[in-house]
């Protein structure tokens, strides 16, 4: 059995075997002939082992990655596809998504089943761009799930974790392409919390980052623009990620020291200015240094005040963190199993680097997300199981019971997922 494992190596697993189907005909069969339990995998950028499977079969759907308009801004877009090939592929087409995050390397598929998301309380994650949805159950059978059409089915199954069905292709309700110009500044964080609700509303899309004992927010700001192009200068985040691991190290036993290092380290890596096309725009180099992650989303109103907590948490109790927190705003949404159902919410997500002990900060940062009833991001690290979930989703039940019409004998169940769900 070949191990598999993800992208920063927190989840592993040895399937039976391992498939990569092309059609929709050849994934019928194999769910038709294959016996055991049956997991799909993307690109493996859940942290979570909600990919894993050991002794059953891991399928992948390569051939899944055609895009094509599906009428006047819509598209049809193959499960299996990764967001960047997709959003070229879009823009080549006149068409855009109104929003991504700052990551191109899943696939729709698991950007779908997990709720990814960028940032901008006028905007939601992947799943509530979603018109239709197709799908293949448990038992080989073809279902083509649309919002007007199949209601609450439609919304349990918009965010399915990959327990439902296999998601081939979804129709994507899409927008004009767009440009967005983009800035990145340092301002203190105190003042960054106290102006929240006005900084983080100030543009299209705002997210700002915090380094562990830094006292600065460093601050992305973008906005739609019709000036030509500004080329985008060189990536240098890596480069600052590695200068921060060597401040933490080296002057871990000076807090002032160190905060004096971080202010130079952040100084030399703020500002940024850039117009370009919206596909270029969003993503960011993520092929450095490799982290573990959890990322929580909390109602709106209680965000700044659980970040204080988290960041003063962090501060005292983990120093030797120093990759940044990401804070990010995601719009309300309908959709059953979606962190966002029902709330506007303020994501907050801790990150460490890989390798390095994750359970103990984890730990203590839950404390103060399980306070303000926050909601974890699908494929990214948490503790909570099934009955702390269900209390969090008022739709919960009925999100469990479509799940079990598609799958009634669990055959995308793991151990993982059966705790996850309470199956």
């Amino acid at each position: 059995m070949k191990q598999w494992s993800n992208w920063s190596g927190s989840a592993v697993a040895r399937p039976a075997a391992q498939h990569a189907v092309t059609t929709e005909d050849e994934l019928s069969t194999v769910l038709t002939r294959q016996t055991g339990t049956v997991r799909m995998v993307g690109s493996g950028h859940s942290f979570t082992p909600i990919a894993a499977v050991d002794q059953g079969l891991q399928l992948s759907l390569d051939g899944f990655d055609r895009v094509e308009a599906a009428g006047p801004m819509q598209a049809r877009i193959g499960a299996g596809g990764q967001l960047g090939a997709i959003s070229r592929a879009l823009d080549g087409l006149g068409q855009a998504f109104s929003n991504m995050g700052d990551i191109n390397d899943q696939t729709l598929a698991g950007a779908l089943a997990t709720a990814t998301h960028g940032t901008g309380l006028g905007f939601g994650c992947y799943s509530a761009m979603l018109s239709e949805l197709t799908l293949m159950d448990a038992r080989g059978e073809r279902h083509v799930l649309s919002r007007d059409r199949d209601g609450d089915l439609f919304r349990a199954m918009a965010v399915g974790i990959g327990t439902g069905g296999i998601v081939t292709e979804g129709v994507v309700n899409t927008v004009a392409p767009y440009r967005l110009n983009r800035r990145r500044y340092a301002i203190a964080l105190n003042d960054m919390l106290d102006e929240f609700d006005a900084r983080m509303g100030a543009c299209r899309n705002v997210e700002f980052y915090y380094i562990t004992g830094s006292g600065q927010a460093l601050v992305m700001e973008s906005e739609t623009s019709q000036a030509p192009l500004v080329p985008r200068p060189e990536d240098r985040d890596q480069d600052g990620l590695a200068q921060l691991r060597l401040a933490g190290r080296l002057l871990g036993w000076s807090p002032a020291l160190r905060r004096f290092a971080l202010g130079r380290a952040i100084r030399g890596h703020t500002d940024e200015h850039f117009i370009e096309d919206w596909h270029r725009a969003f993503p960011t180099d993520r092929d450095g240094i490799r982290f573990n992650e959890t990322e929580y989303h909390l109602p709106l109103e209680h965000g700044p005040q659980a970040l204080r907590e988290v960041i003063a948490l962090v501060e005292r109790s983990f120093p030797e963190v120093y990759f940044p927190m990401e804070v990010r705003t995601v719009g309300a949404d309908d959709l059953s199993l979606s962190p966002f159902f029902g709330r506007d919410s303020l994501s907050i997500a801790v990150h460490h680097e890989a390798g390095q002990p994750f359970e103990p900060l984890l730990r203590a940062v839950e404390t103060v997300f399980h306070k303000y009833q926050g909601r974890p991001h699908w494929g990214k690290m948490h503790s909570l199981t099934a009955p702390a979930l269900r209390a969090l989703y008022p739709e919960w039940d009925m999100a469990i019971e479509a799940r079990r019409m598609l799958d009634p004998d669990n055959r995308f169940v793991t151990p993982y997922i059966a705790r996850l769900l309470g199956l």
